[in-house]
């Protein structure tokens, strides 16, 4: 059978300029939606290592950390590589607007109101995502990490009108939303927060649950403008 060269080369010319077509029109959505992507969700539940560290009083706080996304409650335990003389034991019910701060050493436990509910430990809904690059090397593998890095300001003050602005930045990972670190900056903070040997889901739910001592104790009002974040400066 005899074939034309020339009509062979039009049909793979034709094939080729489908072919791009088809590229141009899968890869326009996928960079459109990486510059509009929706905030990510946290895991359900995590827990690792926390280490903060205060730009402004030069301070550093390490402890165990466990979240729990779905209930909103964070258990903070410093340890004893923090440089300071103070020890923090508490318990966060974020959606129920308390924190609890335990001394287990007396067995005294205190109870103040939280009004406000920002914290690192989930990218807020109205993040805008900056970025997703490689933390480390892409030259060989398990030498970097996939990440994506969002932004955004928030009031830490119910009231308008006295609201503060306060600016973050968080890392997470491209896959699972992991925490990285975070950025914290407004008037009174300036705060690093990064996460290490971080695990996905555990049965440790007694880590939330209120020892004996807190029983019938009074809520302490605190300031409009209380956050966890003070729990880091003096």
């Amino acid at each position: 059978m005899h074939l034309d060269l020339r009509k062979i080369r039009r049909i793979a010319k034709m094939h080729t300029i489908e072919l791009f077509c088809v590229a141009f029109l899968c890869l326009s959505p996928m960079a459109w939606v990486s510059s509009s992507r929706e905030p990510c969700r946290s895991p359900a539940k995590t827990k690792g290592l926390l280490s903060v560290t205060s730009a402004k009083d030069d301070t550093t706080v390490w402890g165990d950390f466990k979240y729990d996304a779905t209930k909103k409650y964070l258990r903070f335990v410093e340890d004893s590589k923090s440089n300071r003389t103070s020890h923090l034991d508490v318990l966060v019910h974020f959606e129920q607007d308390v924190i609890y701060e335990f001394d287990s050493k007396n067995d005294s436990c205190k109870k103040q109101s939280l009004p406000c509910h920002s914290h690192p430990l989930e990218v807020p809904a109205d993040a805008t995502h900056q970025d997703e690059l490689y933390l480390g090397s892409l030259d060989k593998s398990e030498q970097g990490l996939r990440v994506r890095i969002w932004s955004g300001n928030v009031s830490d003050h119910h009231d308008a009108h006295h609201s503060q602005a306060a600016h973050y930045s968080i890392i997470t990972t491209s896959c699972g939303c992991v925490p990285v670190s975070c950025i914290y900056h407004s008037e009174k903070y300036d705060l690093i927060f990064k996460f290490f040997n971080v695990e996905i889901d555990f049965d440790e739910l007694h880590a939330f649950k209120l020892p004996d001592y807190c029983d019938g104790v009074a809520l302490e009002e605190a300031s409009d403008d209380h956050s966890f974040f003070d729990l880091f400066h003096d």
